[in-house]
């Protein structure tokens, strides 16, 4: 296999590399996958009949975006048992963090770890570096590690703090050079690699200079110092309009959707919050309630109270964790189709680049509606909630809402009435805004509905 690479700069350096332990440690966009897919592939076809190990943290990373850019980048198919078989011999496997203890027995030639600041600890590190000891010809069997900053982790405390020798390279691009024995990293940021980026990508990566600053800094300028990850999805001031401009009720209109959710701890509460559709684009908070310390029946049977009195035309509940009882009893047992399950699971790696569950994509649906001025939201203790919403970025650069438990465990009080609005928005696009026959009845509203049309949110 031919392989062109500039001479000079991280990435030569670091893919030439002869350490038995060398680090990529820099921003997104900086080519660290592909770096570290050609070191292990160039390595068995220099070395006949080399053992090589790629390791992820989780398997669906592993499988959606690992083995799928080794096949992409080399024009290869890597066969249902995770190896990939060079005709020299060699074999790379691909695992996950629970399979690497099967794998005591082994002997490897060189391995690598991507994404490594997933890891919490260096354990999974010390376990592979104890199976680096199959006879190849070779002088060096390396574990190749390539990671973004996290703060002052395992891989800063092995490959940074202790490093003897340190080069600055390039300050405006962040590229360094640290050296200590075996240990050796570069670092980067996403600027070093801006000629071979898109430009939308890099006019996104500019953006979130000030959209998602704590992002900015950790995953674009490589900063170890940046130890928060997350960014607020909202700001008082934009709420603070939605409860200052409400709409009035146009004729035809009136649709009700409601989002339940159901409490899962004994110091949560239940919430329901209750939307009505003012007009074509309009919705307004109607409705907001919470209750605690109450069994499961009492719960559903304030659900379906909650529901009917309030005219709500269709409710969703979240089915994730306790919901799910009442959930069954509404759906099932009464056979009501008014009633929607919802569920939080990862949306997957091809489904949706820019959310990573489903949680995520209604809140910036919500976001969405606040920002263009279609929502009006009047509860204090909704905004308040609101306002403590975060967000971060998985792995492929998605967004994702930080977890209810996370926030508990930060001493942030479960945002159970946001939860239950971000349910009901989830609906929005979901119902007929207007029904057919209202349309026939009030043409004058026809205009409206081909705007939502033409937006495909109707």
């Amino acid at each position: 296999m031919e392989i062109k690479v500039k001479k000079g700069g991280y990435q030569a350096e670091f893919l030439f590399s002869k350490s038995k332990f060398p680090c990529l440690k820099s921003s997104i966009g900086t080519g660290k996958t592909l770096l570290l897919l050609l070191k292990i592939y160039t390595y068995c076809e220099d070395y006949p009949g080399s053992h090589a190990l790629i390791v992820r943290k989780e398997y669906t990373d592993l499988k959606d975006s690992t083995i799928k850019d080794f096949e992409r980048y080399f024009n290869v198919t890597v066969g249902s048992d995770k190896d990939y078989k060079l005709p020299n011999g060699s074999i790379i496997m691909f695992r996950h963090a629970a399979e690497i203890q099967v794998l005591k027995n082994i002997n490897l030639a060189i391995a690598g770890i991507e994404q490594a600041e997933e890891f919490e600890n260096d354990i999974q590190f010390q376990f592979i570096r104890d199976r680096l000891r199959q006879e190849n010809g070779s002088d060096v069997r390396p574990l190749v590690i390539i990671a973004n900053a996290n703060g002052h982790n395992w891989i800063y405390d092995l490959w940074l703090a202790k490093a003897k020798e340190v080069k600055l390279l390039d300050e405006a691009t962040g590229q360094r050079h640290y050296k200590n024995e075996n240990y050796e990293c570069w670092t980067a940021n996403t600027w070093a690699n801006e000629k071979n980026l898109p430009p939308d990508f890099i006019a996104d990566c500019r953006a979130k200079e000030t959209e998602a600053p704590n992002h900015y800094k950790q995953f674009i300028l490589n900063s170890d110092d940046e130890v928060e990850q997350s960014d607020r999805l909202f700001i008082f001031q934009e709420l603070l309009n939605t409860k200052n401009n409400p709409y009035l009720l146009r004729e035809g209109y009136g649709y009700k959707v409601a989002g339940f959710d159901v409490a899962r701890y004994g110091d949560d509460k239940c919430a329901c919050v209750i939307l009505r559709q003012n007009g074509a684009l309009h919705w307004e908070q109607v409705f907001v309630d919470q209750w605690d310390h109450k069994d499961l029946n009492y719960t559903t049977g304030r659900i379906l109270t909650t529901a009917n009195e309030q005219g709500v035309n269709k409710s969703v509940i979240d089915e994730d964790g306790m919901g799910a009882g009442p959930l069954d009893t509404l759906v099932k047992g009464r056979n009501r189709d008014d009633f929607l399950g919802f569920r939080n699971p990862n949306l997957g790696y091809d489904t949706n680049k820019f959310y990573g569950n489903a949680r995520t994509a209604n809140a910036y649906k919500l976001k969405d509606l606040v920002m263009k001025g279609h929502i009006h939201i009047s509860d204090e203790n909704l905004i308040k909630e609101l306002c403590t919403l975060k967000y971060t970025f998985d792995n492929n650069q998605r967004r994702v809402l930080i977890s209810k438990e996370k926030m508990r465990a930060e001493g942030i009080k479960s945002p159970n009435l946001a939860d239950a609005l971000i349910m009901a928005v989830s609906l929005i696009g979901e119902i007929n805004y207007k029904q057919e026959q209202d349309f026939n009845r009030h043409p004058q509203y026809s205009k409206e509905c081909d705007l939502l049309s033409s937006a495909g949110i109707r």
